[in-house]
């Protein structure tokens, strides 16, 4: 079914496909993050996404357990939740191991996992090491492009020798190979130009993040959009082919306070094509919010 949403700059309403509510959890204990998920599954939450990341940047000392196994546990506990990566860093991660890992997922899940992928941001790559903090933001794009090639090569199932700026190899094991074919979607994030065009030429889905400034990111997004729209179309490839994700920030818009900052975003930014939104979780202490967003304020947007 399609959403109706009213388009406020031409004053008209828009026809708009399905849209997509996800959360994003921070596995905090061996309970978190499978509490979290568990209280999504069957309801009108689509996926769980994840940070890859070594800590918890803000709060240095909280505890976080590892992404990338919290993902395998989470896959064997669900049955119907969808599963995302959001994202893991090709600044410092290996794309040959990262295939690894998305097959893995993919497959102890059956075929509900979502592989994003993204360049990292100095402050939250503290442990990652000196080389990654000193690295220019050029390499980190160009890792990221080379290492999206690899890992949708490898996920295709092509394992024929690669020889790249950063990754080499004579050849590659993925056996038995992932659930989804041709394989599992890819999530590219950023803003920047480059990544942009990586996405329109490489990704299933584009995700941007709401920073502090709605204001400023909105009008910020509508140059992005055009930019994506344009490469998208010299390219030749169908639009409605590249979902628009959106990451909302806790300290960008406070989704759980009331029934109305969501429907405001969605109402926003849906004219810009995004059709999936994704937001931080309330307190643990304040769960209850989840559960009431997921049945009145979600069935309402999707009509």
């Amino acid at each position: 079914m399609g959403t109706s949403v009213h388009d406020g700059d031409c004053g008209t309403i828009t026809d708009m496909p399905d849209l997509s509510f996800g959360v994003y959890v921070l596995p905090r204990d061996p309970e978190h993050g499978q509490d979290l998920a568990l209280r999504m599954e069957d309801t009108e939450f689509d996926t769980a996404w994840i940070g890859d990341t070594l800590g918890d940047w803000r709060q240095r000392s909280a505890p976080l357990l590892d992404p990338w196994i919290t993902l395998g546990a989470l896959a064997t506990e669900t049955e119907n939740l969808e599963l995302g990566m959001m994202v893991t860093n090709l600044a410092w991660r290996d794309p040959v191991q990262v295939a690894r890992f998305a097959m893995s997922v993919d497959r102890l899940c059956h075929g509900r996992f979502t592989l994003g992928l993204g360049c990292g941001q100095v402050d939250d790559q503290v442990m990652a090491g000196p080389d990654v903090l000193t690295m220019a933001a050029r390499e980190r794009v160009d890792r990221l492009a080379g290492g999206t090639a690899v890992i949708d090569r490898l996920l295709r199932g092509d394992l024929s020798a690669f020889h790249g700026e950063f990754t080499h190899y004579d050849g590659a094991a993925m056996a038995p190979g992932p659930v989804q074919q041709p394989r599992p979607p890819l999530l590219i994030a950023g803003n920047g130009p480059r990544v942009i065009r990586l996405a329109a030429d490489l990704a299933d889905t584009w995700n941007t993040y709401v920073d502090a400034d709605v204001d400023a990111f909105y009008d910020a997004t509508v140059t992005r959009v055009a930019a994506l729209e344009a490469h998208l179309a010299s390219s030749g490839r169908d639009p409605q082919t590249l979902t628009r994700s959106l990451l909302v920030l806790d300290d960008a818009a406070d989704v759980w306070g009331d029934d109305q900052t969501l429907p405001e975003l969605v109402e926003r930014f849906t004219p810009l094509g995004f059709t999936e939104f994704i937001m931080y979780p309330p307190p643990a202490d304040q769960w209850r919010r989840i559960d009431a967003m997921a049945s009145s304020v979600i069935p309402q947007l999707r009509g």
